[in-house]
């Protein structure tokens, strides 16, 4: 890539598909299969974004290291057991319009750091086919989990890229704080499932309500307003 080329990192679950129904279901039948205390939707919410491992350890912190790979493996099964309409997560109205209209800003390209394991990307990406739209993926099934930053890191590197030039767009404090970490401006959007509230105080450079404010705001940030 040039030196000056830009690149916004999109995290998946919450940001840009809402998989919500798949995740929950999927985290009730493991813990219902493994014969323990399934957990609240609410607290579940607050672990989206997070790989699994760290995700059930925070469900259940007196888990053992058998147990939890038993509940990666039920959960895993889900992606063939489900009826495809759960599995495959839709994408947010507007999403896909939002991500063809960023392919025409010169020098711009797109990545994702998600929670979810390459099998689960993809298949939601092939989908919806907007895998096209992205030139890295990072993923829990080789990284440590959010917020750690070895996955921005990552597509820093392979893309040889200048961290300013770099947005990280995600609807969680994890998606904020991987950034901070990374030492890259971050845009938080509304519509996931993290309270606003919670957001703030992971400090986002921005706020976004809507797709086209997430545009907005990328092109501010990114090319000063001017295209």
């Amino acid at each position: 890539m040039k030196n000056d080329s830009k690149l916004i990192i999109f995290d998946l679950d919450g940001t840009l598909v809402d998989s919500q129904v798949f995740i929950i279901d999927a985290i009730i039948e493991a813990f219902d299969k493994e014969g323990l205390v399934i957990p609240k939707r609410k607290k579940i919410l607050t672990t989206i974004g997070l790989s699994l491992s760290e995700a059930f350890t925070r469900l259940n912190n007196s888990l053992t290291a058998t147990q939890k790979k038993r509940l990666i493996k039920s959960f895993k099964e889900c992606y063939k057991n489900f009826p495809k309409e759960k599995v495959i997560s839709p994408l947010y109205p507007s999403a896909q319009d939002f991500l063809m209209n960023l392919t025409k800003y010169k020098n711009l390209s797109m990545a994702i750091a998600t929670g979810k394991g390459k099998f689960g990307l993809f298949q939601i990406l092939r989908v919806h086919n907007i895998e096209s739209y992205f030139i890295d993926f990072q993923t829990s099934d080789n990284n440590p989990s959010k917020p750690n930053p070895t996955m921005i890191l990552k597509i820093l590197e392979n893309l040889k890229i200048d961290s300013k030039n770099v947005l990280m767009v995600g609807d969680t404090d994890f998606d904020i704080i991987m950034a901070h970490q990374a030492n890259i401006r971050s845009i938080a959007v509304l519509w996931g499932y993290q309270s606003k509230s919670r957001l703030v105080s992971a400090r986002p450079t921005r706020l976004a309500e809507s797709f086209s404010h997430l545009e907005a705001h990328i092109i501010e940030l990114l090319f000063g307003g001017r295209i």
